[in-house]
């Protein structure tokens, strides 16, 4: 059987404010493709489809229409599970429509184990794979908040809790591969920080259990998976060098820091008992992005050589001058003006750096993330380096919580 494993969609997700409808259309177009010219029996989403629990109508408008010409393909069975960014609510809402279409949706883990195994048969209805379709485990579903406890603490309950939550779904998985008798490969989906796992900055990943602290190792999967689809991370990549446990990456850039990286997902084939084959299939890029920096002249050079290009180029500019320039964010767009060039932002960061040596003077709020805005304040009183070190991990713990909300939840 063939699988296709590809994760963190983000429909609805902006960069500088500029929506991107026509990107994720394109792509999940071009997905569409894939699973038809590859013969997909299964596509598995491992997570964040959308970039807030809230999505815009827009964006639940593509992700059904994708749905629906998916269900009519060759693909005979879709696996859908909720990230960190998504409302589990939201994914699981039409779980029972979606069980006439062969599609699972999954937004939240259960109690029982048994519950997350799925048994997945071939044309001729025999059994071929087990899936086990774990999404974001969030604090609640991994433990027990105690009080008093340190951050080492916390963080060594939360790896515990998932190590104990895939062992005890591998356990179920491997009974039900003994019931039906024959060696098929498990499969498994996570939405998490594994360990080793790399990022970019402006990557658009936003830090999990405590500032990515709890960070899993591969040990908290048990040795029946087969293969683990993950997700969560936006760079494809393996964990610890293990080709069976990957992160397909988003399959668009989140931010300009991912500017001109290569973008897959990963199309996985099971053959009998035997080992299951991993292939990259890079996804083509629909929207460049550029990201530019240096003295003016040299962003100027650039700039107008860019102006020649036929294509949409969508551009960062990072502005290192150690002169003064007049109206530089003026003179910076007049040069792509009436062009296929656009300048999205500009960043002066001879100007960032004076504002962070002033300790936050002409430093405005959309420069900075909520953590910077709450390190700042911390700045401005007397704190110890004890009380401000365990007000900082307070201050993360409650924005996740915050974050992660399922306001369509009743």
């Amino acid at each position: 059987m063939k699988i296709l494993h590809t994760s963190d969609w983000h429909l609805g997700s902006q960069i500088c404010g500029r929506k991107r409808y026509e990107e994720h259309e394109t792509f999940l177009s071009w997905l569409l493709a894939v699973i038809k010219s590859e013969h997909v029996d299964i596509l598995i989403v491992a997570g964040d489809v959308f970039d807030s629990t809230t999505p815009p109508n827009r964006s639940l408008e593509q992700y059904y229409h994708f749905l629906a010409q998916a269900a009519g393909s060759c693909c005979r069975h879709i696996i859908i599970t909720a990230g960190n960014h998504d409302s589990p609510s939201l994914i699981s809402a039409p779980r029972e429509l979606c069980k006439y279409l062969n599609i699972n949706v999954i937004g939240h883990v259960t109690e029982d184990p048994k519950d997350m195994v799925l048994v997945i048969s071939d044309e001729d209805n025999r059994p071929s794979i087990i899936i086990c379709p774990v999404p974001y485990l969030r604090d609640r579903d991994v433990r027990t908040v105690l009080a008093g406890e340190s951050c080492n603490e916390k963080i060594a309950n939360m790896i515990s809790g998932i190590k104990s939550r895939y062992h005890e779904i591998g356990r179920c998985a491997e009974d039900k591969r003994k019931e039906i008798g024959c060696d098929i490969p498990i499969i498994a989906t996570g939405h998490l920080f594994a360990a080793g796992g790399i990022t970019r900055d402006d990557d658009g990943s936003r830090d999990l259990y405590l500032g990515n602290l709890a960070c899993v190792g591969a040990d908290a999967f048990p040795p029946c998976i087969d293969y683990l689809a993950l997700g969560h991370l936006h760079l494809p990549q393996k964990v610890c060098g293990n080709n069976h446990m990957r992160y397909s990456g988003a399959p668009l850039i989140m931010g300009f820091g991912e500017a001109g990286k290569t973008k897959s997902i990963l199309l996985i084939e099971t053959k009998g008992d035997g080992p299951v084959s991993v292939q990259d299939v890079r996804v083509p890029v629909f929207q460049q992005y550029l990201q530019i920096s240096g003295p003016f002249d040299h962003i100027a050079s650039e700039l107008t050589r860019l102006k020649l290009e036929s294509d949409s180029i969508f551009v960062e500019v990072l502005l290192d001058d150690p002169g003064i320039i007049p109206d530089a964010q003026e003179r910076i767009r007049s040069i792509t003006t009436g062009s296929p060039v656009e300048v999205f932002r500009i960043k002066n960061i001879r100007l960032l750096n004076q504002s962070v040596q002033k300790h936050g003077e002409d430093e405005s709020l959309d420069q900075l993330t909520p953590e910077e805005v709450f390190i700042r304040r911390m700045d401005s009183v007397e704190i110890t380096e004890t009380d401000r070190q365990e007000l900082l991990e307070s201050f993360r713990e409650i924005y996740t919580e915050l974050l992660e909300k399922d306001t369509n939840l009743e």
